[in-house]
């Protein structure tokens, strides 16, 4: 006969909460291992089961593999490619206006954005150049920009959409 459902909650007997922890443990140290060696994975594992005043835990985890120079080399490994992650996700802003030039010159920017319609070009500026206030009022009026070219956007597909349906 199989097992009922298991209520998610913590079991109240300290002696039976022991006793399924200590199962638990059992089971979930089995598995870890049969991952690790059946699909060639580092893995560890690191339980905290309370304090030795809150009844027959110990305050010291349980960990695996047991050779701890084996669990901190995994946990190091872990530490430096998240260091590597953080570093690859996160751009110093030095680093970004360093490489971002913005040295357009006018013709070249005319042909690729076709009439320039007597619009002023700002060209062979640097951002690095410019003070934070500057680098602000610039990000405001891009922001406002492609809110612009958003609402455009929209209305041209509008008309296209129009055009398809007369009423």
């Amino acid at each position: 006969m199989g097992h009922g459902k298991l209520k998610m909650e913590m079991i109240g007997d300290e002696k039976t909460r022991f006793r399924t922890y200590r199962n638990r443990r059992k089971g979930l140290k089995k598995k870890i291992h049969e991952l690790s060696t059946l699909c060639d994975v580092e893995a560890c594992m690191i339980l905290y089961h309370g304090d030795a005043a809150d009844g027959p835990c110990s305050s010291r985890p349980d960990v695996w593999p047991e050779n701890r120079d084996e669990v901190e080399r995994i946990i190091n490994r872990y530490l430096n490619e998240r260091k590597e992650d953080d570093r690859k996700r996160t751009l110093d802003l030095s680093h970004v206006l360093g490489s971002t030039k913005t040295n357009v010159e006018p013709e070249k920017l005319m042909e690729k954005n076709g009439k320039s319609e007597g619009r002023a070009f700002e060209a062979g500026i640097e951002l690095e150049e410019l003070s934070y206030e500057k680098l602000m009022e610039l990000l405001e009026k891009l922001d406002k920009k492609i809110k612009d070219v958003d609402s455009l956007i929209y209305f041209k597909k509008k008309e296209a959409v129009d055009s398809l349906n007369p009423i």
